[in-house]
């Protein structure tokens, strides 16, 4: 197949433009819609602050959709109290693992984090306090290889096997540093309180593809609250805040989450029905509605990002969609607070 001049010029400007956005994004990490639903990217203290026994939470988001291969993160965690010594003070334990996916994997992030905390309450009123440290390890893979060019369309569609005439690119780096966190929490029957401050890898890092020992990752800061009440037997609502700050950028986002539970007399046993709805706002960047079902011990989401940047005209055509889903154990010795129950916290 003949290609002219001006389309390679083309496609290697667009390839170089997204491996610049994907470095210029990758440096302020994955920022979910729902981050309330991915309780360890925001502060490896809330180990074990579920009133759960274990909590597993899982966020699947893909954004870009449209005319481009889509930007993919995919996040799973586990973590929950591996020593209770009553009904407030504990050890927790939790893990996860991250990884994004951009243009049919020419870019590839995975990282993996364990953390464990300690919760001491403070009072007999409902205060507490958690501390917490952790690692991280992280991966990142560019490979050139993994795209297809106009040598390649077949009859059949795109073979790779076929030579692209052009250069390839491919390098990997990888990374170990350390994590910590610090919550203040209140406690109650109806009502809970969450008031956290983080940072992630404060062990200095190298970032680099092309092995060039400058790059380093700059350290990650989050500070976070959360607030959660009943207003009635089936009425309820969480409202959140999250703040993060890297490398001299920051990023606000807000939440509000109101809960119509379907049998309140219900709610201490696995028959919970409950219906979630409300919104999560990005600063000057998106606002998502989002609707939720608990079913049991199951709780899933899906939220849809409307775009509110001044950039609007630009990003028109393609979108962002979330979807949460959370697992709860609860042992027999457990007992549910109504103020509690329906929030992944």
């Amino acid at each position: 197949m003949i290609k002219s001049k001006q389309h390679i010029i083309f496609k290697l400007a667009g390839v170089f433009s997204l491996i610049l956005l994907v470095f210029v994004s990758s440096a302020q990490e994955p920022n979910f819609s729902q981050f309330i639903s991915s309780p360890l990217t925001i502060n490896p203290a809330l180990c074990g602050s579920s009133d759960a026994d274990w909590r597993v939470s899982s966020i699947v988001r893909r954004q870009w959709i449209g005319n481009v291969s889509p930007y993919s993160t995919q996040t799973i965690s586990i973590d929950g109290k591996i020593k209770s010594f009553d009904d407030q003070r504990y050890f927790g334990l939790g893990g996860m693992v991250l990884a994004e996916r951009v243009m049919d994997g020419m870019y590839k992030t995975n990282f993996l984090s364990l953390n464990a905390s300690y919760h001491q309450p403070l009072d007999e009123k409902g205060n507490g306090l958690s501390a917490s440290l952790g690692l991280v390890s992280g991966s990142m893979r560019l490979d050139m290889g993994a795209l297809s060019f106009d040598q390649q369309l077949s009859s059949t569609g795109f073979d790779q096997v076929l030579p692209t005439g052009e250069t390839a690119i491919v390098g990997s780096s990888s990374h170990t540093s350390a994590t910590a966190g610090i919550l203040y929490t209140y406690d109650t029957d109806y009502s809970f309180l969450n008031l956290g401050l983080s940072g992630y890898r404060f062990v200095s890092s190298k970032r680099s593809l092309m092995n060039n020992p400058s790059p380093k990752i700059a350290p990650r800061y989050t500070a976070h609250a959360d607030f959660g009440t009943i207003f009635s037997d089936n009425l309820s609502a969480t409202f959140s805040a999250l703040h993060l700050i890297q490398d001299g950028a920051s990023i606000t986002s807000l939440g509000a989450v109101v809960g119509f539970l379907f049998n309140p007399s219900d709610y201490a046993e696995d028959r919970v029905r409950m219906l979630n709805a409300g919104v999560y706002y990005r600063w000057n960047d998106a606002v998502s509605p989002y609707v939720g079902y608990i079913y049991d011990n199951f709780q899933v989401g899906i939220s849809y990002d409307v775009n509110a940047s001044s950039m609007k005209g630009a990003a028109s055509n393609y979108k962002s969609v979330e979807l949460s889903i959370i697992y709860k154990k609860f042992l027999p010795r457990s007992r549910k607070r109504i103020g509690r129950y329906h929030s992944p916290y």
